[in-house]
């Protein structure tokens, strides 16, 4: 990784663009879903943000998780996002996830994945049948930071809760870095 040689430049990290949150086709929303994990507690929280192919804010979800290895914390958080999808009757989906195991599994290599998460990955795909178009998308983290955030362990005081319509105001900024409009 050094830089040696007469003329040798470093490349600029302004070069490099960071990915970021886009929004999906017209007439689909996208569902970003994250996990955070302790091994210590085997506990964490996960984040579900639904956002329409105009970026508008369409509902939330954050909430405490036990599973017993971050594979069946990110198993259980594409579940939720599913379910809360399928609960708002969301017809045509893209599910985004920074969790490249659960998303190939989805997609249909079934070979990987952890034996933890494989129970809950079944009922996902069974969940996701109530969607008229189901897509699993991976996206590295830089794009899926809305979902991460409301995953993030920093904010205990924030429990288990769902918004629709409405983001948490705590969110807001969060949306608005992605670039996109939200609700005031």
């Amino acid at each position: 990784m050094g830089w040696t040689g007469v003329g040798a430049a470093r490349p600029s990290a302004s070069c490099v663009p960071i990915p970021l949150w886009i929004p999906p086709p017209s007439s689909f929303v996208k569902i970003n879903v994250d996990a955070s994990w302790s091994l210590s507690t085997h506990s964490g929280f996960a984040g579900v943000v639904i956002r329409d192919a105009s970026g508008q804010f369409v509902a939330a979800e954050r909430f405490a998780l036990s599973t017993p290895s971050v594979a069946a914390a990110e198993a259980t958080t594409l579940l939720r996002g599913c379910e809360l999808g399928s609960s708002l009757g969301l017809q045509s989906v893209i599910v985004e996830s920074n969790s490249r195991e659960s998303i190939d599994w989805l997609s249909g290599d079934v070979d990987v994945g952890s034996w933890e998460a494989y129970p809950v990955l079944t009922r996902v795909k069974m969940v996701s049948d109530a969607f008229q178009f189901c897509r699993w998308s991976w996206v590295p983290r830089s794009a899926n930071g809305a979902a991460d955030f409301l995953a993030s362990r920093g904010f205990p005081e924030m429990g288990s809760r769902v918004w629709v319509d409405r983001p948490p105001s705590s969110l807001v900024f969060v949306l608005n870095k992605d670039g996109l409009p939200c609700p005031p």
